[in-house]
């Protein structure tokens, strides 16, 4: 006896009414639908069925997670995607490995519509000429997100060939901080200590490492240059830039974790995950293979423990004007120079702040009781910060009049994000 027979005696002899949609997952066990309800959510049906949102929106052919009272959708009959697994407890704290997307995240997504305007693109053919700079600039969209979504490099670009080109999102009616928040899917509390971290110019401004940056680290690329020079940003302008400055990440993100795995992320580890790219880049990101295959896998404690990178990378153009830039410092143990002679690792007390603050963030989901290779990493982080430090005031870098009031000031703000777990040295 099938499994349908058996649901028809078992509902014959019930005199109890049966919930409309479970019983209509029965009713039809080949090509099921779904009429949608007041109050039902794509989450709500997704799960009853056992399917993935995305496979929902896939069959359906939705753009959004927008759905409409007496709107009829179509069932699968699998889902390639089982988002939907028992809630089973890891040893993470009580965190679980995955988890599911809840109705407040989809909710949160749908809002995003309003201030991010989104275009399908078509499938493009390979040019002369072309790169994947010159056609993801043609599409506005990452020329990252376009390799890693046709498993391609630059070099295996080939003439004739026919590629896919990732969605647009543009930011739109963009006006503060908080529209921020609704564009990007990122936590109010995360945009504003960014916007502490980067500071807010209104004109272009040279930051600490000579670069040229306006609004909330918004590094300048020539041709901006010419078109904001002297020029003030008005505050609606900076957050809108603000905005698609990480609209443009999140995509690359997505591209390198996946996109089922970036929209399970806890908010507080998708916030650091985000600073994280955002200060160090993509490439960085990329490279740091073992923090990107955690956040594929789920395992938050591994994650959060590997973002502990704290050097910049400069190139120079030959290996003599690396040595006349090194040079330039007394005590040179701050740098590491690569193979070539002509890449330079130069490592930072700001940027072990920077780490250790990603990494108190993101420790958020365990409810103040960090997991032990955690609070490790971050020590050791801590440390690193304090060594750098030293050798930075050696250097010049931090006045030694200042040295003291400096160390003071990392001293007390890792010990506030830590509630006084790591071992602070006075």
């Amino acid at each position: 006896m099938s499994e349908y027979d058996i649901w028809k005696i078992f509902s014959y002899f019930r005199s109890t009414p049966i919930d409309d949609l479970m019983r209509s997952i029965y009713e039809s066990p080949q090509n099921k639908s779904h009429k949608v309800k007041a109050g039902d959510t794509l989450y709500s049906i997704a799960k009853a069925y056992g399917v993935s949102v995305e496979e929902l929106k896939r069959v359906n052919g939705l753009k959004s997670n927008t759905i409409s009272a007496g709107q009829s959708l179509n069932i699968p009959s699998k889902s390639s995607e089982t988002i939907f697994s028992p809630n089973t407890a890891s040893s993470d704290g009580g965190i679980q490995m995955y988890r599911e997307i809840s109705d407040e995240e989809i909710a949160r997504e749908n809002a995003r519509n309003k201030l991010v305007k989104m275009v399908k693109n078509p499938d493009y053919t390979i040019k002369k000429g072309d790169t994947a700079s010159s056609i993801a600039e043609k599409f506005g969209v990452s020329a990252k997100a376009l390799l890693v979504m046709n498993s391609l490099n630059e070099k295996s670009l080939k003439i004739g060939q026919t590629i896919k080109i990732p969605e647009t999102r543009t930011a739109k009616n963009v006006k503060n901080i908080n529209d921020v928040a609704a564009a990007t899917g990122l936590s109010i509390e995360y945009l504003c200590a960014l916007e502490k971290l980067e500071e807010k110019h209104n004109r272009i401004y040279t930051d600490k490492n000579g670069v040229r940056t306006i609004g909330i680290g918004h590094v300048l690329t020539g041709r901006e240059l010419n078109e904001y020079s002297g020029k003030t940003l008005s505050n609606t302008e900076i957050y809108t830039m603000l905005a698609q400055d990480l609209i443009d990440r999140e995509q690359n993100i997505r591209a390198l974790v996946g996109d089922t795995a970036y929209k399970k992320m806890p908010q507080q580890v998708k916030d650091a995950v985000m600073d994280f790219v955002f200060n160090r880049g993509e490439t960085m990101f990329e490279k740091r293979q073992g923090l990107t295959d955690a956040l594929k896998k789920g395992d938050y404690k591994s994650a959060i423990s590997k973002m502990d990178i704290d050097y910049s990378v400069m190139k120079f153009a030959s290996p003599a004007k690396l040595k006349e830039y090194l040079n330039k410092f007394k005590d040179k143990r701050m740098f590491v120079v690569e193979k070539d002679g002509k890449t330079l690792r130069k490592y930072l007390s700001g940027l072990n702040k920077r780490r250790l603050f990603e990494i108190s963030h993101a420790s958020g989901i365990y409810n103040e009781k960090i997991p032990q290779e955690i609070l490790n990493s971050a020590q050791k982080i801590y440390n690193r910060g304090l060594y750098f430090m030293g050798i930075e005031a050696r250097n010049g870098s931090i006045p030694q009049t200042s040295y003291n009031n400096v160390k003071a000031e990392y001293n007390t703000q890792v010990n506030e994000w830590y509630n006084g777990k790591l071992k602070i040295k006075n």
